[in-house]
């Protein structure tokens, strides 16, 4: 029943390639990802090439993020709520989510749920 809750409240988008599923997705434990950014092509996906230098994402980016040429702790795009706001369009129009290494070493998939006897 929850999973037709999830697919009629919450339909998965029409460029999202997995169907929903109650387990882990099996990329989650996919121990040698490709690390190759899937909107270029070009390098690997890392927060900073999603966000300020994947060549196909320029467009969006000159719109929604002029100006924004750094991601350091302590630049404005963390502080102002518009800036945060545009970062969010951003990653939402550009479907980039957060790339893999944006918390290296911090992710890991969800454990199995308990198996009931």
């Amino acid at each position: 029943m929850l999973l037709q809750d999830w697919v009629t409240d919450n339909p998965t988008p029409p460029y999202y390639e997995y169907p929903p599923s109650l387990s882990p997705h099996s990329s989650w434990s996919d121990e040698n990802p490709d690390p190759t950014c899937p909107r270029c092509g070009t390098g690997p996906e890392s927060f900073q090439h999603a966000i300020l230098t994947c060549p196909a994402c320029t467009r969006v980016r000159d719109n929604l993020l002029p100006g924004v040429s750094s991601l350091g702790h302590d630049v404005t795009i963390w502080s102002e709520p518009d800036l945060i706001r545009a970062l969010g369009e951003y990653s939402t129009e550009m479907k980039s989510g957060f790339p893999p290494d944006m918390l290296p070493n911090q992710i890991t998939p969800p454990s199995s749920p308990p198996t009931r006897h």
